[in-house]
């Protein structure tokens, strides 16, 4: 299985990822597709054995997402950041043993946060009343709490491995998202094409998580996740309303 890591000024994040003999060993190659960094991000990954695409410019996340699965080979392959940690052989032949059922699309393991605890990454879809409960009372009305592998609606992009059957029957990720609702968007059509999406609690890997959506209101990273929150409600308006006034989805049942 072959990963795929996009980057941005990330020189610090991809030197300790790379440099990590347990990732290095867990997958067949790992491609870097780089949006345009102005630090040293490219010389590290180049001189640290990664299959480097430089895109010479940051068209977004999606963007950099579709160009590395397309590089990919396989019928299999993982999207990670590249500021994920502690990936060993084992951790992707579990997360590939999901993969194995013709059902799921994608998996996703738990992630640490560099405190201990874990980062609320698998989901349902949120509402906008949902997020600003989120934000403004630092409430997680749509975090999905369990102990065992689950079907959800969404997980985080930091960490997942996909199915490239499905990935190509939905068309990848949405390259109309630059920042911010890319995986939420591309759980929803997952669902809507009948694979499943699989969270499993039970594998862990570390995320360096910075939480740049949660600053002020004027900050370039907030602006992006309002920016891609419209995207997603313009495509998806069922998902304006609560959860609870909401049809049910098609999501694949595992048997």
């Amino acid at each position: 299985m072959d990963a795929v890591v996009v980057t941005y000024n990330s020189a610090r994040e991809i030197t300790r990822l790379l440099a990590d003999e347990r990732v290095a060993g867990s997958f067949e190659r790992i491609i870097v597709v780089d949006n345009g960094s102005s630090d040293a991000t490219l010389d590290v990954a180049h001189d640290l054995g990664a299959l480097v695409l430089d895109r010479g410019g940051n068209g977004g996340f999606a963007v950099g997402v579709n160009a590395g699965v397309r590089a990919a080979q396989g019928d299999r392959f993982a999207v990670i950041n590249p500021d994920i940690g502690s990936i060993t052989p084992d951790v992707v032949e579990r997360l590939a043993r999901h993969l194995d059922h013709p059902a799921v699309g994608a998996v996703a393991p738990a992630l640490q946060l560099p405190g201990g605890e874990l980062q609320d990454s698998a989901r349902e879809v949120p509402s906008p009343l949902d997020l600003a409960r989120r934000r403004f009372w630092k409430q997680i009305p749509d975090g999905v709490r369990t102990d065992r592998p689950v079907i959800v609606d969404w997980v985080v992009a930091a960490c997942v491995a996909i199915r490239r059957d499905a990935f190509e029957a939905v068309g990848g990720f949405d390259e109309r998202y630059f920042l911010y609702f890319e995986d939420v968007d591309f759980g929803v059509r997952m669902r809507r094409a009948g694979y499943a999406v699989v969270y499993d609690p039970t594998i862990r890997v570390l995320h360096g998580h910075a939480a740049a959506s949660q600053a002020s209101f004027s900050s370039w990273a907030t602006r992006q996740h309002l920016r891609s929150a419209y995207t997603f409600y313009s495509r998806h308006s069922g998902y304006l309303w609560p959860r609870r006034l909401r049809p049910p989805g098609r999501a694949a049942v595992l048997r």
